[in-house]
């Protein structure tokens, strides 16, 4: 066994074009898978991160009522937020609970009026992670709008807005407002309709109480393990009257999401076999290269099964070698990318979706795993395509 490795050394040294060759395209397969699946992760990552910042949480909690009329908006179906919070507490993967409000209103500035927009009542203190609401300081009293619609309606920083809306009791109630700060997003839907105020100035004038709030987000450690607290949130809640909503299963958006994520997953395999045949192909064309090396060693007195051992092994040593040189330039590549992103403002500027037009790829050490055996994996299937040519190999 130690002559065949031996030899299998020497052969992979004695001609260093065929191996730096062989080596280089597995490198380039392995590369490109690993930064392709990293490239889609990054893609889909911050779609989920925004989609869930904004709508859905890891979990939704509301009540039964609200979760069925919810495109209305209604401000009389509402649930405790002290209470859950309270009923919670003892969880320990929860790490974040946010208490909402969102209404119809209409705003006011003098004689002009703006119907349409949705009120967004969120507490500071829980938001400072929330993208559109970062770097700002929003407090009781006032109110934040987008640029985009402070220019259209001539609103300038230290105007005072009336907010008007129907209250949980069906009556008109309304709010004046300080425009302190503008929010900056692409997004039209956002930046045109979209309000964001204190969650105790909704709860005045919406007339509820002040532990009440249309729905209650709640995160945890680890979004990929959310549905164990799901589970658990649905027995503490099961007499509650709320309903829990897993981010999985919440909303169009989410499910289109999802249908995406499987179509990448799909392209994510196809780059995969493209790669693993290219190896194979490389492989194979550098085996079949040495037909009569092969009726030589047999003409020696080799058999068939230490020939192919021989064949297998530098298959193997240059596969090893070939994939760790894919696994650091893939994971160089993820990294630079990470560092600059790939800027797509320019082609997403008409595309209205709550995604990031710079993508970062993801670095998943799961993925680089795979990448490096599929390139190993595949050098080694490669060897098997010679084993029947090494059986019926004449001695030379």
């Amino acid at each position: 066994m130690k002559f065949i490795l031996a030899l299998s050394f020497k052969n992979i040294f004695r001609n260093h074009r065929r191996t730096i060759l062989t080596a280089t395209g597995i490198m380039i397969a392995v590369a490109a898978t690993i930064f392709g699946k990293s490239f889609i992760d990054g893609e889909f990552v911050p779609i989920i991160q925004n989609v869930t910042d904004m709508q859905t949480g890891h979990i939704r909690v509301t009540s039964k009522e609200y979760k069925d009329k919810e495109r209305l908006m209604p401000v009389n179906m509402t649930v405790d937020y002290e209470y859950i919070e309270r009923e919670i507490k003892d969880i320990s993967d929860i790490t974040l609970i946010r208490p909402r409000i969102k209404f119809g209103t209409l705003i006011a500035k003098g004689d002009n009026e703006v119907d349409g927009m949705m009120g967004f009542a969120v507490l500071p203190e829980r938001e400072k992670d929330f993208a559109i609401l970062k770097g700002t300081t929003l407090k009781k009293g006032e109110i934040i709008i987008s640029k985009r619609f402070a220019e259209k309606q001539n609103i300038k920083e230290g105007d005072t807005l009336v907010l008007i809306t129907q209250t949980a009791y069906g009556y008109i109630n309304g709010i004046s407002l300080v425009a302190k700060e503008f929010y900056d997003t692409g997004i039209e839907y956002i930046s045109s309709y979209m309000v964001f105020l204190h969650i105790e100035d909704a709860q005045t004038i919406l007339c509820i109480g002040h532990n009440k709030a249309s729905e209650v987000l709640v995160y945890t450690k680890d979004i990929n393990k959310s549905k164990n607290v799901y589970y658990e949130m649905e027995k503490k809640f099961k007499e509650s009257g709320y309903s829990m909503i897993h981010w999985e299963s919440d909303g169009s958006m989410l499910q289109a999401l999802k249908v995406g994520t499987s179509v990448m997953f799909i392209v994510a395999l196809v780059i995969f076999f493209l790669a693993s045949i290219a190896i194979v192909n490389t492989m194979v064309m550098s085996l079949y290269e040495r037909l009569k090396e092969i009726g030589m060693m047999k003409a020696l007195g080799l058999k068939s099964g230490s020939v192919y051992l021989i064949f297998f092994y530098e298959a193997l040593i240059i596969g090893v070698f070939g994939s760790f040189l894919g696994l650091v330039v893939g994971v160089i590549a993820i990294l630079l990318g990470a560092h600059y992103g790939f800027d797509y403002s320019a082609a997403m500027k008409s595309v209205e979706l709550p995604i990031t037009p710079v993508i970062y790829p993801v670095m998943s050490w799961t993925t680089n795993i795979v990448g490096f055996l599929m390139g190993i994996i595949s050098s080694i299937i490669s060897s098997l395509f010679v084993l029947n040519r090494i059986k019926k190999a004449n001695p030379a």
